[in-house]
């Protein structure tokens, strides 16, 4: 049938993966590049960590996304209105057998934490609520939908940081040297605010995930840049923190004398 050979022109298409953003020294938000839904299209591929901007002028009116995933993955899904735009934002997603398996609508219309069934190409019909205007569609692995690059951090000195929406992703930027012993201090504003931290290597190894993110002491295990992560698990929440990385001092090796009588 014809739909099945566009699905699977589109999830040929889908391994085709953008390269990643460059990162700004300062310590604000880097702009997230978007691409523009193309006019009359159907079942538009869909890329991970780039969102997609369409309008919607018509309560009746529709746009067909489509997503390539893998059984087992996790994805998150988001819908949101740009600003000055009257959308109210609906949309549902369909497995590759037809069948509904999710929707979202609302102020926050997100699915967030998608397991995936089956491996396929995934189809969204997005659509208005109430209103029309502008809008940006998200898709992205694991709990989160937007990672925003907060650039470097100066160590021993403390940063203010911000989770703008559910679902944000900040990430820090450190250089430090291997062997370097270190402590971070996560303090959110909210002290509901439950973050989690990660720690990746220059070569792009999970260091550590700590909920609560105070790190008392971790040896660096090699030269490079590090990045940190904060989020909220399952994007229950937003919320500003402050963040301090710390170089400790060279830490006293235990030394054991003979005992004489």
């Amino acid at each position: 049938m014809p739909i099945l050979i566009l699905l699977a022109l589109v999830a040929l298409l889908l391994f085709a993966a953008p390269s990643p953003p460059a990162y700004g020294q300062l310590a604000t938000p880097t702009p997230t590049p978007f691409m523009r839904a193309q006019p009359n299209a159907d079942f538009q591929p869909l890329q991970r960590g780039v969102p997609i901007l369409s309008t919607l002028d018509a309560t009746n009116s529709v746009d067909r996304f489509a997503i390539f995933a893998a059984a087992g993955e996790q994805i998150s899904l988001g819908m949101f209105p740009e600003e000055g735009s009257t959308l109210a934002p609906r949309f549902e997603l369909f497995a590759p057998n037809g069948e509904r398996v999710a929707q979202a609508s609302g102020q926050f219309a997100a699915v967030i934490g998608y397991q995936v069934p089956a491996t396929g190409a995934y189809i969204v019909f997005a659509r208005p609520e109430s209103g029309s205007g502008t809008y940006s569609f998200w898709v992205n692995s694991g709990e989160t939908l937007r990672d925003v690059a907060r650039g470097s951090l100066t160590p021993d000195q403390a940063v203010q940081g911000e989770l703008l929406r559910r679902a944000d992703r900040d990430l820090w930027r450190v250089t430090l040297r291997g062997g370097t012993p270190i402590e971070i201090a996560l303090t959110p504003d909210d002290p509901t605010l439950n973050l989690m931290l990660e720690i990746i290597a220059p070569d792009g190894t999970l260091l550590t995930a700590i909920l609560g993110g105070d790190v008392p002491l971790l040896y660096v295990p090699s030269d490079g840049e590090y990045t940190l992560r904060l989020y909220v698990p399952q994007a229950a929440a937003r919320g500003t923190y402050t963040l301090r990385l710390g170089l400790l001092g060279a830490l006293p090796t235990p030394t054991f004398g003979s005992v004489t009588g």
